[in-house]
């Protein structure tokens, strides 16, 4: 318990860390806003990237989303709209549509890691990297 303000430590701590989540989620957004394109299309777009080519389906997506409550098919929808994302109907199984990522939308992310890797710096700046990684290891034993 944290004696001067009668607040247990948990609580502050989970509420730094919503405050912090929050503040470092605006910050992102604001960089890609100028693309307009928000977090969660910018995650999908990573996780076709990270694919190297191979076609995701839907449930692929979803499980290696940032936002688990996110509605993968309409920001997929919305890549789709924007000709960044494809749908194509899979070869073996008709029933499924697997998803990959086009030129343009890799041309985009290539602009936007530059941008967003600068702003995870700043967010971050007032840290040495052994504290990052320090302040990583933590996080993953809460």
């Amino acid at each position: 318990m944290d004696e001067t303000a009668g607040i247990p430590l948990s609580r502050k701590l989970i509420t730094t860390i919503v405050k912090k989540s929050t503040e470092f989620t605006e910050a992102i957004a604001h960089v890609l806003k100028e693309e307009k394109i928000t977090i969660q299309q910018f995650n999908v777009l990573r996780i076709l990237r990270g694919r190297k080519g191979d076609p995701a389906n839907l449930q692929d997506v979803s499980k290696d989303m940032l936002h688990s409550n996110s509605n993968t098919t309409r920001v997929v929808d919305k890549l789709v709209v924007k000709e960044y994302a494809q749908r194509v109907q899979c070869s073996n199984d008709r029933r499924q549509i697997e998803i990959t990522i086009t030129e343009t939308g890799l041309k985009l992310l290539s602009r936007l890691d530059l941008k967003v890797d600068e702003r995870e710096s700043e967010l971050v700046k007032n840290l040495s990297n052994s504290e990052v990684q320090v302040l990583i290891e933590y996080l993953k034993k809460i």
